[in-house]
């Protein structure tokens, strides 16, 4: 009987597949904290063909493919845990449209968020999505975890940016849906589902995104306040008053303690911070007033704020983004953990962070995307972390009890999938089920993930 490794060469060439040790190594992890699995195989295409044929030969030869994008993942999505073949994207990376007229892109899974951010700003539009990671992270990643990011709060998460998509299916067909126009309802809306279905339905080959008109040039307004549980006060009243910011990001006192660096400086005494991004604010300083005066008039002024344009701005924002890596270079242990509850709620999921974490002597530190109700959670000790799962299921406990979700953005993988049940009732995990298998019958694509 032929080798997997055999049959690829033959059929897809040296070029194309690889066993080379660096190459399985880099493609057993990405940046969650399961436990690396090596595949038999690296697969990395160029083309949709040959995606095409490793799909026809996955369903004719029974073995199983997980799809990569970049391996910045934090849920072990891309982790092959049953083995087989890693297929890596990376390298079909070009941006192969941008359309003023039509306010689109199109583009290949391996691009990065940042390249197409970028090409689109050149042509006078903009693309909102931005997770922490959008200098490294891929768009085929991206639409595969529906991602957020900081401007989430104003512009919405990846999906509302998706028209449409090129995908392929284990057996190796290859189809279009979705479409072009920004209206469109004609038939089942297939483009939504893969949005999120972390990478277990199809394998995307090339992406259509909706841009929008390019905003005038944001600036920073950092507010500091005494308490973290005052921070997440001001969002709401800010919301009250009707003023939506491009983002609205909240540091607690540990993450603004990770975050300092030598060219960001924030408030050695505040208990909390939010990062409030303003359109219009790098030439108008004056519109951070309207913030100020909101926040004073409901009686929860900070005491004490900073105005920082490009490049203390793009300095700040890249504090903010390192949080989490910093956090994890302060101490032995850390697991960081992604959810969401009603934004009015946020006081509430703070608090009782803190006490979950008091009571088992671990560290805490909560920062992320306030403005949307979704926090980042990290647990974490210098000890052995033996009560990390504690911790982890009293705080999904916590999120659930008030009405939230077990994942904001970094979706289920294989981190949460014994979770899902708490947050699904049996009819609608059924319902999961039913779709994975109207789709990849055998479950060869992305196994051991979501369900």
């Amino acid at each position: 009987m032929m080798q997997l490794d055999e049959l690829l060469l033959r059929e897809l060439g040296p070029g194309i597949v690889s066993l080379d040790p660096d190459l399985l190594r880099d493609c057993s992890h990405d940046e969650s904290e399961q436990e690396a699995v090596t595949p038999e195989v690296a697969v990395t295409p160029v083309d949709p063909l040959q995606v095409e044929i490793l799909l026809r030969l996955a369903g004719e030869h029974r073995f199983f493919v997980t799809p990569r994008g970049a391996g910045t993942g934090k849920s072990g999505g891309s982790v092959p845990v049953r083995g087989g073949v890693s297929l890596s994207l990376h390298r079909m990376n070009h941006i192969l449209e941008i359309d003023p007229e039509n306010l689109l892109a199109v583009v290949e899974p391996g691009a990065t968020c940042e390249s197409l951010q970028q090409a689109a700003w050149a042509a006078g539009l903009f693309y909102p999505p931005d997770p922490a990671s959008l200098a490294t992270c891929s768009l085929g990643g991206n639409v595969a975890e529906n991602a957020g990011g900081p401007r989430a709060f104003r512009y919405g998460v990846t999906r509302e940016y998706v028209l449409g998509m090129e995908a392929v299916r284990i057996g190796g067909q290859r189809f279009d849906v979705g479409h072009r126009p920004v209206k469109g309802v004609s038939g089942y809306d297939l483009a939504a589902l893969l949005t999120g279905s972390e990478g277990t339905l199809a394998v995307f080959t090339k992406l259509i995104f909706k841009l929008i008109p390019q905003p005038e040039a944001p600036g920073l307004l950092i507010l500091y306040f005494p308490s973290v549980h005052e921070a997440v006060r001001a969002v709401t009243i800010l919301v009250q008053n009707r003023l939506f910011p491009m983002a609205l990001e909240l540091l607690d006192r540990p993450s603004l303690d990770a975050a300092r660096t030598g060219t960001f400086s924030p408030s050695s005494s505040a208990g909390g911070a939010l990062f409030c991004e303003l359109e219009g604010l790098a030439s108008s300083p004056h519109l951070a007033q309207a913030v100020l005066d909101a926040l004073a008039g409901a009686g929860a002024a900070p005491s004490d704020h900073e105005l920082a344009a490009d490049p203390a701005a793009a300095a700040a924002w890249d504090a903010r983004r390192d949080v989490s890596s910093r956090l994890k270079a302060l101490h032995a242990r850390k697991i960081s953990e992604d959810v969401a509850v009603p934004r009015a709620l946020l006081p509430e999921l703070v608090l009782g962070v803190r006490e979950i974490a008091a009571e088992l002597d671990l560290e805490s530190a909560c920062y992320g995307h306030a403005g949307d109700g979704n926090l980042h959670v990290n647990f974490l000790t210098d000890g052995d972390g033996a009560a990390f799962g504690t911790a982890v299921e009293r705080l999904f406990r916590l999120t659930l009890l008030l009405g939230g979700t077990l994942s904001g953005e970094h979706g289920i993988g294989t981190l949460k999938r014994r979770f899902l049940p708490a947050e699904h009732a049996p009819a609608v995990l059924d319902m999961f089920a039913a779709v994975k298998h109207a789709w990849d019958p055998a479950g060869l694509l992305n196994p051991g993930k979501v369900l």
